[in-house]
């Protein structure tokens, strides 16, 4: 299999690692994002993973402590009567998607970053693959790959996949230092807390500053389980009345759906409810999820989320993007005549760990989001990519 220029489609995290690491490699790189402007995370959080920053740390002179902040505990608490549940040492540490997604955006550059491509269809021969744009313009490559997320446009036009709504969703927010009481910050600032409810569960941790600013800021997530149908309808609708099918953002939230989110704050044990309340930009995501078959169709290979999509809860979703960049760019620098080996190989390796790692948040949120057992420092739960052959979950089928 001869290749000498590559296709990215999606310019995230993902995407953009995939596309450094290719470069790197001797490919000609282009990078096909649908957004019209730089992507934004809206400042929310991101545990940091070894695969999430190996690019940076490895090859460029970003330091870990200039891209993240430390943590020593993780807190569980009952988030209704503010019981602590226990609490365990743990460092961890956390990063915004901001910060990860603009420097890689940075080291890339923007030559050859095609803002506004969305794909709306795709079709290959025997050594080529084209893509064909909603503006109405065409591009070709040797090789493709997709990394346009768990709703993305490829895997539906290869395999009609999309992915399944999960039964809830999950509202974040992020809070500046000054935003609550300080004692309420202390609570926060130095652990990942678990906030456990008998239908949900809430999680936060201190995450950095915006480029150019000072002084950690608050994130959280608060995981709602929502009936699909006309519940879940409203929810996702905007202030324009359109109902949207990912996420509704600040800008587009009804003040309904924000008095919705303060309300239900009141019923939340002191720290929480007052985390909420404080909340800049709020705003809401369906959660979803979906395994595939296979990675690899020819000269396609899907990648990160538009792969095997998890739910969120092991922290490592971004990590197993940029664990799929790794293991893709070392078998797509094999010789040209080991590289449909390869691929076949990197297939079988990427598909053994997303499906480990959506079986293993599955039964996360199993026990998550309705009041299950969920011990502290529980082994089978702890963040990160599972290795492959040990068990889901201790004791569980």
């Amino acid at each position: 299999m001869e290749i000498s220029r590559i296709a990215v489609v999606g310019g995230s995290i993902g995407g953009l690692t995939t596309a450094l690491l290719l470069r790197d490699a001797g490919f000609e790189v282009d990078v096909y994002e649908r957004s019209t402007k730089p992507l934004s995370g809206f400042g929310t959080g991101i545990v940091v993973q070894p695969e999430l920053v190996k690019y940076l740390v490895e090859r460029t002179d970003t330091e870990l402590d200039a891209i993240s902040v430390p943590s020593s505990t993780m807190r569980y608490t009952d988030a209704h009567t503010g019981d602590e549940l226990g609490t365990i040492d743990a460092a961890w540490r956390f990063t915004s998607y901001d910060g990860i997604y603009r420097r890689l955006h940075e080291v890339f550059g923007s030559e050859r970053y095609h803002l506004g491509k969305t794909v709306v269809g795709i079709g290959q021969s025997a050594d080529h693959v084209d893509l064909r744009f909603a503006d109405g313009t065409d591009a070709g490559a040797d090789f493709v790959v997709a990394a346009d997320g768990g709703s993305s446009v490829i895997r539906q036009r290869l395999i009609g996949r999309k992915s399944d709504y999960a039964g809830y969703v999950t509202w974040r927010g992020l809070v500046s230092p000054g935003a609550i009481d300080q004692s309420t910050w202390d609570y926060f600032d130095d652990a990942f807390t678990y906030g456990l409810l008998s239908d949900g569960h809430l999680i936060a941790y201190p995450i950095p500053p915006r480029d150019g600013e000072e002084g950690r800021r608050l994130n959280f997530q608060w995981y709602w389980n929502v009936p699909d149908g006309a519940q879940l309808d409203e929810l996702m609708t905007d202030c324009n009345g359109i109902r949207l099918p990912t996420s509704v953002h600040a800008h587009q939230l009804c003040v309904r759906q924000r008095k919705t989110l303060d309300t239900r704050a009141d019923e939340l044990t002191q720290p929480f409810a007052e985390l909420v309340h404080a909340a800049e930009n709020a705003f809401v995501t369906i959660v979803s999820d979906a395994d595939v078959e296979a990675t690899v169709y020819g000269r396609i290979a899907l990648l990160g989320d538009a792969a095997i999509t998890p739910r969120p809860h092991a922290a490592a979703g971004a990590a197993k993007a940029a664990n799929d960049a790794w293991t893709l760019a070392d078998a797509l620098s094999s010789e040209p005549g080991h590289r449909v080996e390869s691929l076949a190989e990197w297939e079988r390796t990427q598909l053994a760990v997303g499906r480990a790692y959506l079986a293993k948040v599955r039964q996360m949120a199993g026990r998550l989001q309705t009041g299950g057992d969920f011990p502290p420092g529980e082994p089978a739960f702890r963040f990160g990519l599972p290795k492959i052959g040990e068990p889901v979950s201790a004791g569980q089928p």
